[in-house]
Parts: C-alpha cells; sequence; structure tokens
C-alpha cells in the first residue's frame, strides 16, 4: 500500500489518496478516517455504480457521513475500467460492455478488493475485526460475490441490483448473482428501487430471496433513494452500526 498526495481535512475528517498493488496493476483510492480519534475504528469499504468512480458524489458523500457523524474510516476504490483505471464515464459506454467480457472480471474484483482490505487492516487507524461493505448497482454486481467470499466482512448494505434487466444483459452477471448470493452469510440490508430502469423490481426481489444470510432486510425507495443527501442513507448507515 502507498499513500500518494497530502492529506487534507474538512469538518473533522481526513481523507487520503492510495494505492494498492496486484499482480503489478496499481488500484487507486480513497481514504477518509475522522479527525482526532484515539484508536483503531470500523471500517466500510464502498464500491460505486456504474460509470461512477472512486471520487464521485455518492462516494464523496458517503465517506465523510461515515466518518465525521460515525467515526468510521471508510474507503472506495475505482472499479475496473473506470476513474483512474479506464474510459468508462456511463454505464451504457461501450467499454463498460466490454469489462465484462473480459476474462474473469467478477473474481479480479474479489481478489482486487480483498487485496485492499489487506492493506488498509494493517493501519493503525483500523479495526480489523469491524469491516461492513456498502454498494449498489455495480458496487453490489461486484461486492455481493465479495462479501460472500470474505469472512472478514461483519455487515453488509447492498442491492439496487436483481437477475433481469438490461444490465444483467450487458453484464452477463446473474450466473455470478446465484452462485454467491447463498453464500452471503453476513447480516444484510438490501435495497432496492422499486421501478429501476436497470434492474427489474421481480429480478431484485428475486436475488434478495436468495441471499443465505439468516438476517437480512429489504428496503424499498421509489428512486435510488428519496434523495442524494445524508439523510437519506441514515437508516442504511445504523443498520451497518449494528453490526460494527
Amino acid at each position: 500500500m502507498k499513500w500518494t498526495g497530502a492529506e487534507t481535512s474538512n469538518d473533522g475528517v481526513i481523507e487520503r489518496d492510495f494505492t494498492i498493488e496486484r499482480a503489478g496493476s496499481a488500484i487507486p483510492g480513497v481514504f477518509w478516517r475522522p479527525a482526532g480519534a484515539s484508536g483503531a475504528a470500523p471500517l466500510v469499504l464502498m464500491g460505486h455504480g456504474g460509470g461512477g468512480h472512486k471520487r464521485n458524489e455518492r462516494m464523496a458523500m458517503l465517506g465523510p457521513l461515515f466518518s465525521g457523524t460515525y467515526g468510521w474510516c471508510a474507503a472506495s476504490i475505482d472499479g475496473p475500467a473506470h476513474g483512474d483505471r479506464g474510459p468508462v464515464t456511463n454505464s451504457g459506454d461501450a467499454a463498460y460492455r466490454d469489462l465484462w467480457q473480459g476474462d474473469d472480471p467478477v473474481g479480479n474484483m474479489i481478489d482486487d478488493w480483498k487485496a485492499v482490505l489487506d492493506g488498509l487492516s494493517g493501519l493503525d487507524f483500523v479495526d480489523s475485526s469491524r469491516i461492513g461493505y456498502w454498494g449498489v448497482s455495480m458496487g453490489t454486481m461486484f461486492g455481493l460475490p465479495f462479501v460472500a467470499s470474505e469472512t472478514r466482512i461483519k455487515t453488509a448494505v447492498l442491492g439496487k441490483a436483481g437477475l433481469t434487466g438490461s444490465s444483467v444483459d450487458r453484464s452477463g452477471i446473474a450466473p455470478s448473482f446465484e452462485k454467491y448470493a447463498p453464500l452471503v452469510m453476513q447480516p444484510v440490508l438490501f435495497a432496492i428501487q422499486w421501478d429501476d430502469e436497470r434492474f427489474d423490481r421481480d429480478g431484485q426481489l428475486d436475488l434478495y430471496d436468495r441471499i443465505g444470510s439468516p438476517d437480512k432486510r429489504l428496503h424499498a425507495y421509489p428512486g435510488v433513494h428519496v434523495d442524494n443527501g445524508p439523510e437519506a442513507f441514515g437508516s442504511q448507515a445504523e443498520f451497518l452500526k449494528r453490526y460494527l
């Protein structure tokens, strides 16, 4: 793990870029932590959606929310072909479809996340026994298999993904969901967008039903959320807090 750039501090939250080396490639990320915290804190890993990146609007809101309000550390990374790792800026891009046709994109991203968790777990700021995951849409397409494969993850917020819909047709993600969903045993809050343009409602409910956890909750929203402000994510943060 390498820190890249200087720390910045704003409203009690310290932010810094990092990279993790794996298999000869750099995984770029952002790390947030509460300023002035004493001792190690829980860590929430965050996966962005298709066409996003490690500093998109959602990540830039959630990282400071988790650190500033809840006292946790948080980290996001660029997904494959996104942000500093490639050209995708919209899930409708041809390059987005192409990334799913590569050599085991889900398995590679599981390994990326494991490498990131290995690196961040060694920081004095991080309590490696209290790790959560947050990621919807593409953050679930890659994140659900990661959570299923990683016992260090204690709880997760997933959702806005399913087994049918245009994004499933583009990515071919359904077999991965069918394989990994029954293996997710951690407490899960699954958020669905009731009228989603990329994932059919029935397919989202089907994916939720397949999650193996005995402690899972379903939250339905008319949109991704009623709004994109921190208050719209309070219930999700409180769910994570219960288990971290």
